[in-house]
């Protein structure tokens, strides 16, 4: 070999011995963590090895022996919360198993609560908690949550975990009452409770509504009234509320409560609906008759008499005085005679024998027959309409 040959030689292997040499030196240069301080090298270390390690678990779950995931409860209640308050529980997660158990948080129901793991990783043996965390809001209800815990055991990979409770109530009132059944005109008066389940105490400051003579008042109620029983109730009052609808019928509208906590700081509008209905004071009865057309007689000939008989009660007050005030058409003779029982009487009608041809079947043109007490007609009274006609036979 040329003493060129081997210069040759000589420098190719010098670069082979150096790139080799730099190559394992590049290969043993290890960058230390952005953001971790030399002190808690270690401990990141550790998370990053078992971040891997439950990826691994996760990824290879059908090769490796089973991770048992077991929990005592996967529900808890906290009962009755505060509004605006949080609460948090921890639930026990067991590795029964006889491989590494991964854990990793999912999704929840709500933005309202949040789930933290103790370990991520459990060895077989061991055990750690998850904790819910639940910040609960201002509305009134029954609340329930959940949060989905996601494991390595093939036979349960996803763990629902639930944390449940009812939000106290500020101020707790019905959305609706009814008003007893009246006659028009006569006075209804209804009660309805409204509570806190959080203020000691608090005043009803006024009540809105369009009712016909329209009162209230409210009165505190005792804690041990038994309507409170299943209310939880810190202080609680019975609103009385009283009208007199004038027309006969259903009524219904809205009251508007405003109310003030005891130290003044916040002030409630509660809105509650209300509804009645009122009757007229005197009824009819008979097999005859329609609710809405009356009675109707059909067409009658002139050549024999006709009687027909009602029966009438009158609602309420029964010592009033109660007479036929009128009728139409005057062919027909209206009397009323007391029954048995107070406030009851038969109504009877006679159309006498060869009364005049007569039409009232029309819708513009019928009879009617009124019947109440003459010294208080206009509220105390009530008729039927009467549909029919009489027609002389010709001779």
């Amino acid at each position: 070999m040329s003493p060129s040959s081997k210069r040759t030689l000589l420098i190719i292997g010098s670069l082979a011995a150096m790139i080799t040499v730099a190559s394992g030196v590049s290969l043993s240069v290890q960058y230390k963590p952005y953001g971790v301080p030399d002190g808690r090298r270690a401990e990141y270390e550790r998370k990053i090895a078992d971040l891997k390690d439950r990826e691994y678990l996760f990824q290879n779950v059908d090769k490796l022996s089973e991770a048992i995931a077991y929990m005592p409860d996967t529900t808890h209640d906290f009962g009755m919360m505060d509004p605006h308050g949080t609460a948090s529980h921890q639930f026990e997660i067991h590795n029964k198993g006889s491989a590494p158990l991964a854990l990793k948080m999912g999704t929840t129901t709500c933005k309202c609560t949040a789930g933290k793991l103790g370990s991520s990783l459990l060895q077989p043996g061991e055990q750690t908690t998850v904790e819910l965390t639940w910040n609960t809001g201002y509305k009134v209800d029954e609340y329930e949550q959940s949060a989905i815990l996601q494991t390595n055991d093939p036979t349960l990979p996803e763990i629902e975990i639930k944390v449940k409770g009812e939000i106290k109530g500020e101020l707790l009132s019905p959305e609706t009452i009814t008003f007893p059944q009246r006659n028009v005109a006569e006075t209804t008066h209804a009660r309805f409770i409204v509570c806190s389940q959080v203020w000691t105490n608090f005043e009803v400051e006024n009540i809105e509504c369009g009712a016909e003579d329209f009162t209230w008042y409210a009165e505190p109620l005792n804690e041990h009234d038994p309507r409170l029983a299943d209310k939880q109730s810190a202080y609680a009052v019975e609103i009385h509320v009283i009208t007199t609808p004038l027309e006969q019928g259903r009524f219904s509208g809205n009251m508007e409560l405003v109310i003030r906590s005891q130290d003044g700081t916040k002030t409630l509008k509660r809105t509650v609906s209300y509804s009645g209905k009122t009757r007229s004071p005197i009824s009819f009865y008979s097999r005859n008759i329609h609710r809405q057309d009356g009675l109707d007689i059909g067409t009658l000939t002139n050549n024999k008499s006709y009687e027909f008989h009602l029966v009438v009660r009158t609602n309420g007050d029964t010592s009033r005085k109660i007479e036929v005030l009128d009728v139409m058409p005057k062919i027909i003779n209206a009397s009323l005679t007391p029954l048995k029982t107070p406030g009851n009487f038969r109504l009877s009608l006679k159309i006498p024998q060869d009364s005049p041809t007569t039409i009232f079947n029309m819708v513009e043109k019928h009879g009617y027959v009124q019947v109440g007490d003459p010294s208080d007609k206009n509220q105390f009274s009530n008729w039927f309409p009467i549909h029919g006609a009489v027609v002389e036979l010709s001779k």
